[in-house]
């Protein structure tokens, strides 16, 4: 893993099977056709880049990727990971008397709202945004109701404001590219030493698991891709 110091904060990009870019040409590439997440979190104090080249054009892929279930990855790293995230969940939503997620749960762009992420935006066939708000450790807290314009305006000291995108753009014939972006952003100094100390504990961890999940879901699509029922539709 590479840490590179840049104005929004830090920004790591990750080697190996998913292809990556720099900084530098992540700026260029924003500044020539800047993504929705831009218009939600400008500024962010960590930014996380990854991205894989899926066998399958993109408007396939982008239908695929809506239904990817997380949850159903052969990793036992990324498994492990979402159990945890399920559990908490579970216990947020039953504190605060929420209808119970189903057994088993799903993870995945279809249902952010039970975990107590926002659906920002989408750009339908090529870019969706989800979001959250929450204090460290507390996740009761992200299951405030907010809408888009108030997570962008959002700023109350104590907080962390959490953005994610999956994008997809063609990437030769029949192929394309899977682009993941995370942002981060505290809304006070204290909050975002917080979030560094965090970051510097998880981020190997989650480096992997991001990886890992972007492979799982180009695995996916690719194979529901090649289905005879998905060909004869085509």
């Amino acid at each position: 893993m590479q840490n590179i110091s840049t104005e929004q904060g830090e920004s790591r990009q990750g080697e190996g099977q998913a292809t990556t870019e720099s900084s530098f040409e992540g700026q260029q590439r924003s500044a020539a056709c800047p993504t929705l997440i831009e218009s939600f979190l400008p500024v962010a104090d960590i930014v996380v880049n990854e991205q894989i080249v899926v066998m399958a054009t993109p408007e396939a892929t982008y239908a695929a990727l809506k239904r990817v279930d997380f949850a159903r990855s052969p990793s036992l790293l990324l498994r492990a990971v979402l159990a945890l995230r399920v559990a908490e969940a579970r216990r947020a939503r039953r504190r605060l008397r929420l209808a119970p997620l189903p057994a088993p749960a799903r993870v995945s762009l279809q249902n952010v709202e039970d975990y107590g992420q926002i659906r920002l935006a989408e750009r339908e066939g090529s870019e969706i945004v989800v979001g959250a708000i929450a204090r460290p450790m507390n996740a009761e807290s992200m299951y405030v109701r907010r809408s888009a314009a108030e997570f962008k305006a959002f700023d109350c000291p104590g907080h962390v404001k959490f953005a994610a995108s999956y994008v997809v753009t063609p990437h030769g014939q029949r192929r394309t590219m899977l682009s993941y972006e995370v942002r981060l952003r505290a809304t006070d100094t204290r909050t975002r030493r917080q979030l560094f100390f965090w970051d510097a504990l998880t981020s190997p961890l989650m480096m992997v698991v991001t990886r890992r999940a972007l492979r799982y879901a180009a695995k996916v699509i690719e194979r529901q891709c090649a289905a005879p029922a998905y060909r004869q539709a085509m």
